[in-house]
C-alpha cells in the first residue's frame, strides 16, 4: 500500500485535471477566437499558459478552497474505504471526459459535488450528508454566480464598452499609430489581458478543489497537501488544455454566439473579477456558469437577442451534470465495492 496509494492518487488526479483542462480552457479564450482576434490554436496556447500559472499559484491561495470542499459534504469523517475514495474522483473525471467528447461545456465543480453526494448516498446514507452546509457553502455560490454574472454584465457592459472604445475599439487593431508609429493600447490588447487573467483565475479556482478530493486516497487531511500534487495537477491541466481544448473552444467561439472585441473584453473582465473574488473568499464558483452567463448578460443589454436554443442547451448541461456525476459515482462505487469486498 505504501507505493500503491500514491501511484493510484497520481493517476486519478492526472485523469481528473486533464479532463478539466480539456473542457474548461475554452471558457476564458473562446471569445478571442470567435471575435477573430487570433486563431483557435493560439487562443488555446494562451489559455494554457495562464491556466498553468494559476494552478501553480494555488500553492499560495488554494488552502481555503481545499478546506471548504473537503469539509462541507459529510456530517462526520469516516474510516478509509478505497472504493469510496476512488469513486469520488473517478465519477467527475468520467463525466467531464464524456462531456468533452460530446462537445458539451460543463462545470467540473458541479461534477465534483455530484460525485461526492452520489458516493455519500450509497456508502453512508442520506443522513451522513451535511445538506445545510452543502447548500450554504457550495450550492449557493454555484447557483448565485450565474445570476451575479448576468446582472453585472447587464449593468456594467455600457460603461466597459465606452472604456474599450477609448482604446480604439472601432475595428482598428493595428497596435501602432499610422505616421507617428507610437505604441498604443487597443481593445484587443485588453481582450488578451482579460482572457489571460480569467484563465489564471480558473486554474487558481479549480486546482485546489480537484486536489482536495484526491487527498483521501493519500490518506491525508486538508492541512497536509503535498507540493507535488499542485505540480502534477498543473502539468495535467496544461496538457488537457493544450491537447484537447480546441474541441469546446470551437463550439463556444463559433457555434454559440458572436461577440465584438469590446464585448469579449467586457465578458472576460466581469468573469475574471467574479472568479478571482470567489477564489480569495474560498467559494467554489463555476467558471463555466460565470463565463457563459456574462455572455448572456451582454446579449441582453445590447438588445441583439440571445440564442435561446444555445442557452437552453447550456442550462440543460448544467442541470444534468450533478445528477449524472452522482450516478457515475454510484455505479463506480458499486463495481469497486463488489471487487474489493468493501460493500
Amino acid at each position: 500500500m505504501e507505493l500503491f496509494l500514491p501511484a493510484l492518487a497520481a493517476i486519478l488526479l492526472f485523469a481528473l485535471t486533464f479532463a478539466n483542462g480539456a473542457n474548461d480552457v475554452s471558457k476564458a479564450i473562446a471569445t478571442l477566437a470567435g471575435a477573430g482576434v487570433t486563431t483557435v490554436q493560439r487562443a488555446v496556447l494562451w489559455g494554457t499558459i495562464w491556466t498553468v500559472a494559476g494552478s501553480l499559484f494555488g500553492l499560495v491561495w488554494g488552502h481555503a478552497l481545499i478546506k471548504n470542499i473537503s469539509s462541507s459534504i459529510y456530517v462526520e469523517s469516516h474510516d478509509f474505504v478505497l472504493a469510496v475514495a476512488v469513486s469520488v474522483i473517478l465519477a467527475p473525471a468520467l463525466w467531464v471526459a464524456l462531456a468533452t467528447w460530446r462537445k458539451w461545456p460543463v462545470s467540473t465543480t458541479h461534477a465534483v459535488v455530484g460525485g461526492l453526494v452520489g458516493v455519500g448516498l450509497i456508502a453512508y446514507g442520506a443522513n451522513a450528508i451535511d445538506w445545510e452546509t452543502l447548500g450554504k457553502k457550495i450550492a449557493l455560490p454555484l447557483l448565485a454566480s450565474p445570476l451575479m454574472a448576468i446582472v453585472l454584465a447587464y449593468f456594467l457592459t455600457p460603461l466597459l464598452e465606452r472604456v474599450a472604445h477609448r482604446f480604439h475599439a472601432d475595428g482598428d487593431d493595428d497596435p501602432l499609430t499610422e505616421g507617428a508609429r507610437k505604441p498604443r493600447l487597443t481593445v484587443d490588447h485588453l481582450h488578451w489581458l482579460t482572457s489571460g487573467l480569467l484563465s489564471f483565475s480558473r486554474g487558481l479556482n479549480d486546482t485546489p478543489k480537484l486536489i482536495a478530493i484526491t487527498l483521501p486516497v493519500l490518506m491525508l487531511s486538508p492541512g497536509e497537501v503535498p507540493v507535488w500534487t499542485y505540480l502534477w495537477a498543473a502539468t495535467a491541466m496544461g496538457a488537457g488544455s493544450y491537447l484537447a481544448g480546441r474541441r469546446i473552444t470551437k463550439v463556444l467561439g463559433f457555434d454559440v454566439t458572436k461577440l465584438s472585441h469590446a464585448q469579449g473584453f467586457a465578458a472576460n473582465l466581469i468573469s475574471t473579477v467574479l472568479v478571482l473574488g470567489a477564489s480569495r473568499l474560498g467559494l467554489p464558483v463555476s467558471t463555466t456558469h460565470v463565463s457563459s452567463s456574462s455572455i448572456i448578460g451582454l446579449g441582453l443589454v445590447n438588445k441583439r437577442g440571445v440564442n435561446m436554443k444555445t442557452v437552453r442547451a447550456m442550462v440543460l448541461a448544467w442541470i444534468i451534470t450533478l445528477p449524472a456525476a452522482a450516478l457515475f459515482a454510484i455505479l463506480s462505487y458499486s463495481a469497486l465495492a463488489a471487487l474489493t469486498g468493501s460493500a
